[in-house]
């Protein structure tokens, strides 16, 4: 099984802003994802954030200003300067979901797995309901070849919010899990909703493998 580690930036940068109208249905039998779905996942996100910002800014202001000054670094590519003011930011607030998440993210962007995947899980433990966490705990899974586990955290992480890049890393782990129909639909899926990205285009070339 490839993994695609180039779309680990743009999967990390669009849930970094983390969000919610309705979602698009999602069922057992594959996710429905209309065109439009990357900016209504962009968007979706970001009112997640926003609100887990806004509660995280009401009980513990200091923190709320760390982890804003931690992303803004991140934004920049500092990512040592800004992992250590994620650990700063967790010193006022060590139990935060939104700031366990934000450090696992940074930590998985330098590409330091072994505490990427701790403060993920403590993420996930922190506020299980946190599409974000799922997502990136998923893939770090899925880079290590623990399929069932990535599969129950994608799974659940779209549940909470349905994104592309949550069907197409499902996919790759049902792939790899010989799950081969599951995985025509969800590459099939991630076609539809990002037909001229580079998610969609990887997708058409995975089926088309997959037809060999």
């Amino acid at each position: 099984m490839k993994i695609y580690h180039i779309y680990l930036l743009p999967l990390i940068f669009i849930l970094s802003l983390a969000g919610c109208s309705v979602p698009p249905a999602v069922d057992q039998n594959g996710l429905v994802l209309p065109n439009d779905s990357i900016k209504q996942e962009v968007r979706l996100g970001r009112i997640l954030h926003d609100q887990a910002l806004q509660r995280l800014g009401e009980t513990h202001p200091e923190a709320n200003a760390l982890y804003r000054q931690a992303r803004a670094t991140e934004a920049q590519g500092e990512l040592d300067i800004a992992i250590e003011t994620y650990h700063k930011a967790m010193q006022k607030a060590p139990e935060s979901g939104l700031l366990l998440t934000g450090l696992g993210m940074a930590y998985l962007r330098n590409e330091d797995i072994v505490p990427a995947r701790r403060y993920l899980i403590k993420a996930v433990n922190s506020d299980p309901d946190y599409y974000k966490s799922r997502l990136g705990l998923g893939y770090i899974y899925l880079q290590n070849k623990q399929l069932q586990k990535a599969i129950m955290q994608l799974e659940r992480s779209l549940d909470l919010l349905p994104t592309v890049q949550g069907a197409f890393l499902l996919a790759e782990a049902e792939e790899g899990n010989k799950n081969l129909p599951r995985a025509r639909q969800l590459y099939q899926t991630v076609v539809h909703a990002d037909k001229n990205g580079k998610l969609g285009k990887t997708a058409v070339d995975r089926l088309r493998s997959l037809e060999k």
